[in-house]
């Protein structure tokens, strides 16, 4: 248990931080936590400046209904002035000995204080333009915007903290005088209970289980964990596929396909049904074609399940690959995924050293607890906090 220390956090986020769905609901757990360590944290959030945001949203939709390019308004000069005005209301006649800001790229690039921030991410503007859609086909205006206001960002945070080394890599490379203020904290898992350490089991002990979890099918590779899934039946191995998040198109119709649909994890019993098919699932397989980072593998690794990934993105900050996991290029199908899977049937001692180490990376490093005390560890060295604290 670690001390709680007489500080006074500023806590910035654009979404409700008490909403468990906010950014996966990293607003939501890194605010408890912080909360366990520090001694009050203010949440400043939410921030919907009207009528700049209507205005912006707007226009995005026009640009991209007329000229097929994007405005990025989440990271626009509009917004930054609106939340420069709004947060300096909201924090007027009150102390704070510090201001974190998740997800904050925009909300303090133009803030004016004196109070030192802590800009927290998944993602650097600079390193993800054309990786994710969302960021592909910006107004030459926009994008120039963009990355002017994350360069500001970055020069003015007392500490910047990705939750990945391929973020961290692109914010060091864009603005390198900052780098000894930017560092790769990997984010924690985004449950209300954290799991007991996985029970002991055979293995395999029926078919093996494969779970894809994911919103959009396509994007988190959903074909490719379909073509594994028959590739290991021609092979003789049986095995179940379950998908939550997504619907798959009928097309993809073995019968060893269980749809299970979303599951809310504010809805207590379909969050019990998650945990259920994280507690008894033999492998995630989540082949994205992008990632930011992936919550996703880190509730994985709590549970003890080995992960099947693409090698990309953040993905490879939270699988270790070949220990608590495996990761593949963004070319391979299913058929090479199949191939380790078979390979882990014919040696389940190797199976049973990934499970224990995929929840000892997690209870090292994937959980808020251990951000926060990797936070204040940083702020301590930086000189922002006595280390006597």
């Amino acid at each position: 248990m670690y001390p709680r220390l007489p500080l006074t956090i500023g806590y910035i986020t654009v979404a409700d931080p008490h909403d468990r769905r906010s950014w996966s609901g990293t607003h939501h757990f890194l605010l408890k936590a912080l909360e366990e360590r520090f001694h009050e944290v203010v949440p400043l959030g939410p921030l919907a400046p009207q009528p700049q945001q209507f205005i912006a949203q707007a226009f995005n939709q026009i640009t991209l209904k007329v000229l097929g390019k994007r405005f990025n308004y989440r990271d626009s000069f509009l917004m930054a002035r609106a939340y420069d005005r709004l947060l300096r209301k909201r924090m007027r006649g009150r102390h704070f000995d510090l201001l974190v800001a998740p997800a904050g790229l925009t909300t303090v690039s133009l803030l004016k204080t004196d109070v030192p921030i802590v800009h927290i991410n998944d993602r650097c503007l600079a390193g993800a333009l054309d990786y994710h859609a969302i960021l592909r086909d910006l107004l030459p205006f926009s994008q120039r915007d963009g990355l002017a206001l994350e360069q500001r960002t970055l020069r003015r945070s007392a500490l910047t903290l990705y939750a990945s080394d391929w973020a961290t890599e692109a914010a060091r490379r864009a603005v390198p005088e900052a780098a000894a203020r930017i560092h790769t904290l990997p984010f924690g898992v985004n449950l209300p209970v954290l799991p007991s350490p996985p029970s002991p089991r055979t293995f395999p002990d029926g078919p093996v289980r494969l779970l894809f979890i994911g919103t959009k099918w396509e994007e988190k590779g959903g074909p490719i964990a379909y073509d594994a899934l028959l590739d290991l039946k021609q092979r003789g191995v049986q095995a179940t596929l379950t998908v939550c998040g997504s619907m798959p198109p009928p097309q993809f119709n073995d019968p060893d396909l269980v749809r299970e649909g979303f599951l809310d994890k504010n809805d207590p019993a379909q969050l019990a049904r998650l945990q259920e098919l994280l507690r008894t699932a033999d492998f995630l397989i989540v082949p994205t074609r992008f990632e930011a980072y992936g919550i996703v593998f880190c509730e994985a690794a709590a549970y003890g399940v080995p992960a099947l990934a693409t090698r990309t993105g953040g993905v490879p900050t939270i699988v270790d690959d070949g220990v608590s996991g495996f990761l593949f290029g963004p070319e391979e199908r299913g058929a090479v995924y199949a191939d380790r899977i078979a390979q882990l049937v014919q040696r389940p001692d190797q199976w049973q050293a990934m499970r224990v180490a995929a929840r000892k990376r997690f209870e090292q490093r994937l959980t808020w607890p251990a951000f926060v005390a990797g936070l204040v560890d940083q702020l301590s060295a930086l000189g922002l906090i006595s280390s006597s604290r």
